[in-house]
């Protein structure tokens, strides 16, 4: 019986090489036959092919990466998804459509963001039903999680299913990675994997920023209302491509802290610096002072308060004391030299106007819109007829949802934030573990991003930038409660 036992084990074993190898010749067949068909529709686009053609092959070539190993196949193949994300962005077009992803002028070609979206949630959703963990949701906080999914969904049904289709699928898309992903990443390894990949994948950001340059700028001849330059990139949009920056620098922060070699710390700090300067130069306030803020929280947090003292803090007062001369909004718009502060500031750009006319509509509408919302097809019409050029439909995350899916899912929303924001703080200071308290004041800081940027702009339906965020939300999430379960279970007698 034993010796059976044994030949079965080496049976398996043998198998699940040859398993994972015909996955790969699958995945790099269906790979080149995209690249075949996109071909036609690259409209003189031949990074859109190239990317077609490249992304299959590297996902085949990260599949038998040593330090992946220790994933099952299909979180592996989510991981590299992930990793390697940021290559389809090449073939957006700037000011094609807005960070809202409502369309400004028709597409004269065929993007592979959806594409990307749709088989990264296919395959998300059939790796956690092979997983069969489904008690886990019924549990705070994924049971906000889950309410707010159903409203988003009663959301598009009655506000229409053709005008609402896009904003129902770009919000419900952020919010099945933020439920679904925790649970296929539990362990202190998996984790480590997870965000380590995803900080280094910044490198294909930033080499795809590289082909973009002086093609998507805003300036003083486009939409900006400061007459500053600032850069945008392959997004359209600075604030979106600071967000995407912004998600991959707290990473980087969580990466160099548990560095444990000075190659690894230099090439952290290398590109912790250049995402530094893209996202000063995308000129976003928001962004920028929560890069600041993100700093000096992990250096107080770190044990490096004579660094944050005795350094940093003294020159960052001195930048926004003494003078203008480098030219970013976040210094420029409250320095001491200016006479008064930019009345842009007061203004948040024009969101105020915006936002005024938005609860105008929410007030006049009847209870049940109020509880339930109005629908994402009737916010996209009420936008339409408001005839504001803005970056997005409402230019709030908290908005959205209360338009979109009444009181009951904003209320939704807050909870499952502040859930996050009271266990991260809390786990950060409770424990002696050094990824433990790295992890949960990535954890912190991730949330508090999301929840400062989310009252300024739609990160919450941009999935470019907060799929990374509800990356590490999600897996706190299960590492959180995992860990109460099992420390319960060591209590009792």
């Amino acid at each position: 019986m034993a010796e059976n036992r044994a030949n079965a084990t080496t049976l398996t074993a043998g198998i699940a090489p040859i398993y994972e190898s015909a996955v790969a010749v699958l995945l790099a067949l269906l790979g080149v036959g995209a690249a075949y068909a996109l071909a036609p529709f690259a409209n003189e686009k031949p990074a859109v092919v190239a990317v077609a053609v490249v992304f299959p092959i590297l996902l085949v070539a990260m599949l038998g990466m040593p330090a992946l190993q220790c994933l099952r196949l299909g979180p592996r193949i989510l991981l590299i998804l992930l990793a390697l994300r940021p290559l389809v962005d090449v073939s957006i077009t700037p000011f094609q459509t807005n960070s809202a992803g409502f369309t400004l002028k028709a597409s004269s070609g065929l993007s592979l963001q959806e594409g990307f979206a749709a088989v990264f949630a296919i395959l998300l959703v059939a790796v956690w039903v092979a997983e069969g963990r489904h008690s886990e949701y019924a549990k705070t906080p994924n049971q906000f999680l889950t309410m707010l999914l159903g409203l988003t969904t009663l959301s598009w049904l009655i506000g229409g299913l053709s005008e609402g289709a896009r904003g129902f699928a770009r919000t419900a898309w952020g919010l099945v990675v933020a439920l679904l992903l925790g649970s296929l990443f539990r362990t202190e390894k998996q984790i480590d994997i997870l965000i380590r990949a995803v900080f280094y994948s910044s490198f294909f950001v930033l080499m795809t920023l590289g082909l973009y340059l002086g093609k998507g700028v805003e300036g003083v001849s486009g939409n900006a209302v400061d007459e500053v330059w600032r850069l945008a990139g392959q997004y359209g949009s600075p604030n979106a491509l600071a967000g995407v920056a912004l998600s991959f620098f707290l990473c980087g922060l969580y990466v160099f802290g548990r560095a444990h070699t000075a190659f690894r710390r230099l090439l952290s700090l290398l590109l912790l610096s250049m995402l530094a300067v893209v996202i000063v130069s995308t000129q976003s306030r928001t962004v920028g002072g929560l890069m600041l803020v993100s700093v000096g929280l992990w250096l107080w947090a770190g044990g490096r308060r004579r660094l944050l003292y005795g350094i940093a803090l003294p020159s960052l007062g001195l930048a926004l004391a003494s003078s203008t001369g480098i030219g970013w909004r976040l210094f420029s718009s409250f320095s001491r030299t200016n006479e008064q502060i930019n009345p842009n500031v007061l203004t948040l750009q024009g969101r105020v106007v915006l936002w005024g006319e938005w609860m105008v509509n929410y007030s006049h509408a009847n209870l049940f819109h109020q509880v339930f919302g109005l629908g994402w097809g009737e916010v996209v019409r009420d936008f339409l007829s408001m005839k504001f050029f803005t970056s997005s439909v409402t230019e709030s995350s908290f908005l959205w949802f209360l338009l979109g899916t009444g009181a009951l899912g904003l209320l939704a929303f807050c909870a499952y934030l502040f859930w996050i924001l009271f266990k991260s703080w809390g786990a950060w200071r409770r424990t002696s573990s050094d990824f433990e308290r790295q992890f949960a004041l990535l954890a912190f800081l991730t949330t508090l991003s999301f929840v400062i940027e989310a009252f300024t702009t739609d990160i919450a339906s941009s999935p470019n930038a907060n799929v990374y965020m509800f990356a590490v939300m999600s897996m706190f999430v299960f590492w959180r409660t995992s860990v109460t379960s099992r420390r319960k279970n060591e209590e009792t007698p």
